[in-house]
């Protein structure tokens, strides 16, 4: 991507801050863009701030306090040019996926770590940004939300792990690609309902807070079988949005433009590597190489930047 392109970018988020304090100023006359005392972020690595290289470099001396340019963060920092005093609790959880964001990991680990599961890496608490105080990432959001009712707003991005392990384990990816349309719906669908139920559970219990949903990116292009990564991903993100409707006060965003542009809107995938390069750490030595060990699917420090620009105008426009 061109220096011009990045310099454009920083100015999206730029333009992102000013536009949140505008409407935040006006937000009790609109009725929208609720800002509480306190920012709940829920989800993965996503919301964590995790980088592969960073985290093999400090590992097992892991410190959440050094993974602190994520979207989440990103967005923090902005809508704080709001309130200042803002708390803002960070539960993302790196491999964390819709099935153990509702269950936790499952024996022996239940209780000390998250993510996990059948097919997943547990992941211990004294290494997230807000240790649990139960035994799953939404047990823990839900006794926050008990105790501060003026929580808003609260993001949550989920599932791309469980697509993840999915075609690791069902398909075989990236060795081979052995799933049919309809195991990858029914997977797809799995992972919808559980966004929904874990939407029904926050709004139960925080009627009145401002939900962001965040869908996901393909860091993946040209590799996958017809219909392609960016269709495939399309449908889930639509399912996902789908499950978001349901819920009341909730929104659904989506990075995927941005991120894929290129087959997003109809054209050949291999039209995204420039952006994928830009906004994630799949081009190490600045070309894409998804089998390099160094080759990372999560966003760059722009990257994140970007995703926290995107949940900036969601946020300031419901």
């Amino acid at each position: 991507m061109s220096v011009l392109c990045r310099a454009r970018t920083r100015l999206l988020v730029c333009v992102a801050a000013v536009a949140t304090l505008g409407a935040l100023a006006f937000a009790p006359a609109a009725g929208a863009a609720k800002l509480g005392s306190t920012y709940l972020a829920l989800g993965d690595s996503l919301t964590y701030g995790y980088h592969q290289a960073q985290f093999l470099k400090e590992y097992p001396d892991i410190n959440a306090a050094n993974y602190n340019d994520g979207y989440a963060s990103d967005f923090a920092a902005i809508l704080k040019l709001a309130n200042p005093s803002l708390k803002f609790i960070n539960d993302g959880c790196p491999g964390e996926t819709s099935e153990t964001f509702i269950k936790g990991p499952g024996a022996p680990y239940t209780g000390a770590y998250c993510a996990g599961g059948p097919t997943g890496s547990p992941f211990p608490y004294i290494w997230l940004h807000h240790p649990y105080t139960g035994d799953s990432q939404l047990a823990d959001a839900l006794s926050v939300l008990k105790s501060n009712p003026d929580v808003s707003p609260i993001t949550l991005d989920i599932g791309a792990n469980d697509v993840l392990q999915f075609l690791e384990h069902t398909c075989g990816f990236p060795a081979t690609y052995t799933c049919t349309q309809t195991q990858v719906a029914t997977e797809y669908a799995h992972i919808a309902s559980n966004v929904g139920y874990i939407l029904a559970q926050l709004r139960a219990t925080a009627p009145n807070a401002q939900i962001v949903v965040i869908g996901n990116y393909n860091p993946y292009p040209t590799l996958l079988p017809s219909p392609g990564g960016d269709k495939s991903l399309a449908l889930l993100n639509e399912a996902i949005a789908a499950a978001t409707a349901t819920v009341k006060g909730t929104s659904f965003t989506t990075v995927e433009p941005l991120f894929n542009p290129s087959g997003f809107f109809g054209r050949p995938e291999s039209g995204d590597i420039p952006t994928i390069c830009a906004f994630t750490a799949m081009c190490p030595g600045g070309s894409f190489n998804p089998a390099s060990p160094e080759a990372d699917i999560h966003p760059t420090k722009l990257g994140y930047s970007v995703m926290a620009a995107d949940v900036t105008v969601d946020f300031i426009t419901h």
